[in-house]
């Protein structure tokens, strides 16, 4: 009798008698130990629990996000007594097992499990006594045998529309299901018989090898399906490229109007064939684009700015300051002068809920400097003009000048980014930056503009990236957000562009 204990979750305390030779684990309604839908991390068909002479086996069947017992990940382990399972990493459901095993009666035979009733019956070695030989055992037909034990594992590998989960698709996983499958085929054939033999276990490996050859080429299949749709995804993403790269060309605005619709429905594709492929493996869909591509994306997702197709032109700006830094020595004064004053920038940034990539800004206007000055009358480290300052509270006059304060004028500068962003739209993080450097007055103008058109009022009309592809936005303001971006992935991996070891200046 197996007695399972929930340690976690909705079920927290209920103990519930397994008292059968299998006890399937999941969310599908066949299985004996089941869990609700808010259990999400737990596969339809996650695990199993087999019992053998040496107590119970636990059996991970190909399951996407794993079992733990006692902290460590298993695809098979034998049980103790008090061991603590988890269905699904991290936070899983979690359980504790306790049993004690009685020997069988005399002359009894142990139930039939629930999960193989057809592969017994093909078998048929039940009807042969304790005293029968391993010759006089009946024949174990393997072609229908092997099919039964196919379709099991089938079960426990695919998710409920019979795809194959990703992580089957790994020879470790796949191994361990055939193998756990396998031991509880011999070992429910041993029991019907009540004693081993040497004709059942030849037998069962040989099933095994015909199931490992037809899973094969159903892998096989389901890897041909996903080639087809990576091979579809890299065409789209091509077409994509070929128009991005018109468009950088392209100056007429009915033209780069009637382009970005293209471009809308090629990305309205894409993004349905990785919807097709995350759907048969997340890892693929997710993949692809080098390290500055990951970078970007990593930071635009920062900025509830994501876009499928990072123009090329943007992307090859990035890359342009990225190394001019590093030629120039620019990314080891970058640090240096970050190290001084960025505890306090990012203090200044966090009261307003303000990504801290957006802080590069300051480098853009003065590379830190609170003392730098242009020829046009702004000063300070955020370059603010006397009139800017005085509007966002600080003092300039002709006994005192805030500007130049960098605590104050960078909490007046994040005070300013916060007011855009509550003007523009909380996902409008490059459009804040790009204002920064064109002026909220020079946004507003092309907004308004833009809202003349049909839909303009929509919010993918009035996102960075339509009106970048479009070129709304002046080529300065063009060139000013890829240079914080290059400063930001620098800063953040400075070993990678020689600054690791940037002496304090």
């Amino acid at each position: 009798m197996l007695r399972v204990t929930f340690l976690s979750g909705p079920r927290r305390g209920e103990v519930l008698a397994l008292p059968g030779e299998l006890t399937r684990i999941g969310r599908a309604a066949h299985c004996e130990l089941r869990f609700g839908a808010d259990a999400s991390v737990v596969s339809s068909h996650h695990a199993h629990i087999a019992r053998s002479d040496a107590g119970y086996l636990l059996v991970d069947a190909g399951s996407t996000n794993g079992t733990t017992v006692n902290g460590s990940v298993v695809l098979q382990q034998p049980l103790r007594p008090g061991d603590r399972i988890r269905f699904g990493l991290p936070d899983g459901p979690e359980v504790q097992v306790d049993f004690t095993l009685l020997p069988a009666a005399a002359g009894t035979t142990p139930p039939t499990r629930r999960a193989l009733p057809a592969l017994l019956d093909a078998a048929e070695p039940a009807a042969a006594g304790p005293g029968a030989s391993s010759a006089a055992a009946p024949h174990t037909p393997r072609d229908s045998t092997a099919a039964r034990l196919t379709d099991l594992v089938m079960r426990r590998i695919t998710d409920d529309e019979g795809r194959i989960r990703a992580p089957a698709l790994r020879l470790s996983v796949l191994t361990g299901v055939i193998s756990g499958t396998v031991h509880e085929a011999a070992e429910m054939i041993r029991l019907r018989t009540r004693r081993r033999w040497v004709g059942v276990v030849l037998s069962v490996a040989g099933i095994a090898a015909v199931v490992t050859v037809t899973l094969g080429g159903v892998i096989y299949r389901q890897h041909r399906r996903m080639t087809g749709l990576l091979g579809e995804k890299a065409r789209i993403d091509g077409e994509i490229v070929r128009v991005e790269q018109t468009m950088q060309r392209e100056s007429d605005p009915a033209r780069l109007a009637s382009l970005e619709a293209t471009l809308t429905a090629l990305t309205g594709s894409a993004q349905q064939t990785v919807a097709r492929l995350g759907r048969r493996d997340s890892a693929a869909a997710a993949s692809g684009g080098d390290e500055l591509d990951r970078e970007l994306r990593a930071i635009l997702t920062k900025f509830d700015a994501s876009t499928y197709a990072i123009p090329p032109i943007f992307r090859e700006r990035v890359q342009y300051h990225i190394d001019e830094l590093t030629r120039t020595g620019g990314a080891r004064t970058l640090l240096a002068r970050r190290r001084q004053f960025w505890p306090m920038i990012t203090r200044e940034f966090a009261a307003h809920g303000l990504p801290e990539e957006m802080a590069y800004i300051a480098w853009n206007e003065s590379q830190f400097d609170p003392n730098a000055e242009s020829d046009a009358g702004a000063r300070g480290m955020w370059q603010m003009t006397a009139s800017t300052a005085q509007a966002l509270g600080l003092r300039v006059d002709a006994l005192v000048d805030e500007r130049i304060d960098p605590e104050k004028q960078t909490r007046a500068a994040a005070r300013h980014l916060a007011n855009l962003l509550g003007e523009f739209g909380e996902e409008s993080f490059m459009l804040a930056m790009a204002s920064y450097n064109r002026g909220e007055e020079g946004v507003r103008r092309v907004l308004r503009e833009v809202a003349q058109e049909p839909g303009g009022f929509r919010k993918e009309k009035r996102d960075f990236w339509h009106l970048y592809r479009l070129k709304k936005l002046p080529e300065e303001t063009r060139e000013y957000v890829p240079k914080v971006l290059a400063a930001a992935i620098v800063s953040a991996h400075p070993e990678r562009y020689g600054a690791a070891a940037a002496p304090p200046r």
